[in-house]
Parts: structure tokens; C-alpha cells; sequence
């Protein structure tokens, strides 16, 4: 085989690199990494403390008010009133009215289904930001990929040209080009593997992991299964949607708390009851006791004392309560009724762009690729006849290696539009 045949096989080669496919195992990397992320993420961990505290608070508001204890004594002997004493002990209890116990279990209750729904949220928007992330990661290393195995076959093209210099089959002109080729490549890779490296330290980040730790990647996109028509998608993320029961959550608990300011307002039954012991002395009043000594007369009384305390209300003490919770009950309505509208536009623009980005990357993979290959194969045949410059041929090779890396951000085109259609939906499409 002459060296000329070599150099044009080496050549071909460049660009004979194949566009790969979506494996049914596509989804695993990134299944491993949403449990990752639940397991190893501290905003998530917060936010599970959060249901913790709800908890204690939703056991908190069933505890009725205590019993309250009163002791006290009272003595004039620090003002020098010799014999004038006295001593008390009580007890009193406060009857809440107009409900507020259960009133306040009811808020309660909204508050800590409130918080696994901020819980559910949060985890929608995570498992966005790693699929996204996910799919720069890999548009990188695919990129990179690429560009590698064109820097080796430009590489062996070099050595078989500089043969072909040295032996005077082609002209010096052919290795410099080819040289300034390879340079231009390193050069265009170096900052893939720059932007690689950002895109790790990112997907990191969401993540939960420690810098360094290593992600295990799939070798394609997950770009999804046939996804169900746009009529099913809007159902389904009506029905599931995180934020949209949050609307209605903080709705219902604008209501619990506005039940709850008008309980406050009743007043509550404050019930004691105390028990009195007095000590008097009668000055300069004498008596005669059982043995006919004379004595000061004394005065001693037990007294039980039996009150009912009830405070006085005006209609202006929970006003601004009243206010408030009334303003967040319209708030949380208007919310759910801007998300009940928004959504199915959200799964429509996502669902749109999903489709577009997928018939965009099966066009380049199975039309224009192929197409562009031919013209390149016929082009490198010109070269051999004599008809075409080798920079003709380099110029063909940069058309179809910028079609390759071009197909490459089709296909995370489609990857990042289904994470965003997951997202409208609020959950996995299967």
C-alpha cells in the first residue's frame, strides 16, 4: 500500500468516529446521583430537620395551660407592728375558650404537612439542578472525547505526512498545515476540559460531595422515553406538582390561623382558689387565760377565698391579626390560581422544546452526519487526484467535526429539555 494510500485512510479517519446511541441503562448514573444528592445534600438535611421542629411543635399546641401555684405570707414586724401576720396558699386554673387547643393542633398540623410539601419542592428543583448540571458534565466529556480521538488520527496523518515530505511525495507546506491543525485542536480541547472540570466542581456542589470525590458518568444523554402526550403531562402535574399543594397548604393555613385569631379573641376563665391565715394582736386589750394570767388579746381568722378572673376584651385587640391572616389567606389563593394557570404553559414549553431539541439531534445524527461523511469521503478523493488542496480537505474535516460536536449539544439539548419537563411535571416520566 503507498504512502499516499496510508495518508488519506489516516485521513478518513479523523472523522470516522460514531455518534452513540441512548442505552436502556442511560438513566442509572444519574438515578445514582439523586440518591446521593437526598443522602448527602445539607440543605435537604435542614430541611428534614425542619419536619423534626413542626413535630414538636404540633405537640407542643395540644398541652392545656398548667396549674398554678400561690404562696405567700405577710408579717409587720419589719415596720415594728408587733403580732400582725399572715399567711396564703392557692391555686388556680385557666379554661381556654372558643376552641384555642384545638385550633392551634389544627395550624399545626397544616404546618408540618407544609413542611414535607417544602420538603417534596426543594427536591424537585435539586434533581433539576443535577440533571442539568449532569448534562454539561458529559457535553464535555463527549466533546472531549471527540477531540481526543481527532488529535490521534491527526497525529498518525502528521507521521505519514512527514514520511511522504521525506520522501518527496508531498510538500512541506502539507506537515505545516497539519501541524497548525493539531495545535489549533489541543488548543480548543484545553478549554473543554477547563470548562469540564467547572462543570464537576458545580455537579459536586448540588450534589452534597466532597471536592475530588469521583462521579461515576454514563457513556450517553438521557433524553427519556417517548414522553405521553401534553393532555396526560398537564394531569399529571396538576395532580403531583410540590409548589401547587404548597399554594394550597398555606392557603389552609391561613385559615387554621385565622379560626385560631378569633378563638383568641374570646376571652379565657381564670378560676382560684386561696386559702387565708390571719394573726392579729388587740393593743393594750388583756384577757385572762384558762390559768387566770393576764394576757393580750389576740385575733386569729382561716379564711377561703374563691375568685373567678375573666379579662376584658375590645374587638380591636386581634385587628391586626385578623388582618394578616386574611391577607395571607388571599395571597396563598392568588398563588394557587397563578400556578394552576402557569403550569400546563410551563409543560407545554417544555414539552415543545423536548421535541424540538429530539428531532434536532435525530436529524444530525441520521441525516446531515452521513451526508456530511460522503462529501468529505469525496473531497479527500479529489485531494488524491490531484483536484483539491490538503487545506481543502482540513477545512472539510473542521465542517464535520464542528457537525460531531454539534450533534453532541443536540443531544444535552434534549437531555436538559426532559430534565425540565420532569420538572413542569413535578416528577419521573416513565
Amino acid at each position: 500500500m503507498s504512502l499516499q494510500t496510508l495518508a488519506r485512510l489516516a485521513v478518513w479517519a479523523v472523522c470516522a468516529i460514531p455518534i452513540l446511541g441512548q442505552p436502556r441503562d442511560a438513566a442509572e448514573p444519574l438515578k445514582a446521583l439523586l440518591e446521593q444528592a437526598e443522602a448527602n445534600n445539607l440543605e435537604l438535611a435542614a430541611m428534614r430537620t425542619r419536619s423534626d421542629e413542626a413535630r414538636g411543635n404540633l405537640r407542643q399546641a395540644g398541652v392545656k395551660p398548667p396549674l398554678t401555684l400561690e404562696v405567700g405570707g405577710a408579717s409587720g414586724r419589719p415596720l415594728r407592728t408587733v403580732g400582725e401576720e399572715e399567711y396564703s396558699a392557692g391555686v388556680g386554673k385557666t379554661f381556654e375558650t372558643g376552641g384555642k387547643r384545638a385550633r392551634r393542633i389544627d395550624a399545626a398540623e397544616v404546618r408540618l404537612t407544609q413542611t414535607a410539601a417544602e420538603y417534596q419542592e426543594r427536591v424537585r428543583q435539586l434533581g433539576y439542578e443535577i440533571k442539568s448540571r449532569y448534562a454539561d458534565v458529559l457535553t464535555e466529556t463527549q466533546r472531549i472525547e471527540v477531540l481526543d480521538q481527532i488529535l490521534a488520527s491527526s497525529q498518525r496523518s502528521l507521521e505519514l505526512t512527514k514520511a511522504r515530505v521525506e520522501g518527496g511525495d508531498a510538500a512541506q507546506l502539507e506537515q505545516t498545515l497539519l501541524d497548525v491543525e493539531i495545535g489549533r485542536l489541543m488548543a480548543q480541547r484545553a478549554t473543554v476540559a477547563g470548562r469540564r472540570e467547572s462543570a464537576l466542581a458545580d455537579l459536586r456542589r448540588v450534589t452534597g460531595l466532597a471536592p475530588g470525590s469521583d462521579i461515576a458518568l454514563g457513556s450517553t444523554f438521557y433524553s427519556g422515553p417517548i414522553a405521553s402526550a401534553m393532555d396526560t403531562l398537564n394531569t399529571a402535574a396538576l395532580e403531583q406538582r410540590p409548589d401547587l399543594k404548597l399554594a394550597r397548604l398555606v392557603e389552609q393555613l391561613g385559615d387554621a390561623e385565622l379560626r385560631l385569631v378569633e378563638a383568641e379573641g374570646r376571652p379565657d376563665v381564670s378560676v382560684t382558689a386561696r386559702y387565708f391565715k390571719r394573726n392579729g394582736q388587740l393593743d393594750n386589750l388583756y384577757g385572762v387565760n384558762a390559768q387566770g394570767a393576764r394576757v393580750l388579746l389576740r385575733d386569729r381568722d382561716d379564711i377561703l377565698a374563691v375568685g373567678i378572673s375573666i379579662p376584658i376584651l375590645t374587638k380591636n385587640r386581634n385587628l391586626g391579626n385578623f388582618e394578616a391572616a386574611q391577607a395571607r389567606i388571599l395571597s396563598a389563593r392568588q398563588r394557587a390560581r397563578y400556578l394552576m394557570n402557569s403550569i400546563p404553559l410551563e409543560v407545554e414549553s417544555a414539552w415543545r422544546r423536548w421535541s424540538a431539541a429530539r428531532s434536532t439531534a435525530g436529524s444530525l445524527e441520521s441525516a446531515v452526519m452521513p451526508q456530511a461523511q460522503r462529501n468529505l469521503d469525496v473531497i479527500q478523493q479529489a485531494y488524491q487526484l490531484g483536484q483539491l488542496r490538503l487545506l481543502d480537505v482540513l477545512n472539510e474535516q473542521r465542517r464535520l467535526l464542528d457537525l460531531r460536536l454539534s450533534t453532541v449539544d443536540a443531544q444535552a439539548e434534549a437531555a436538559r429539555a426532559f430534565a425540565e419537563l420532569e420538572r413542569a411535571v413535578g416528577g419521573l416520566i416513565r
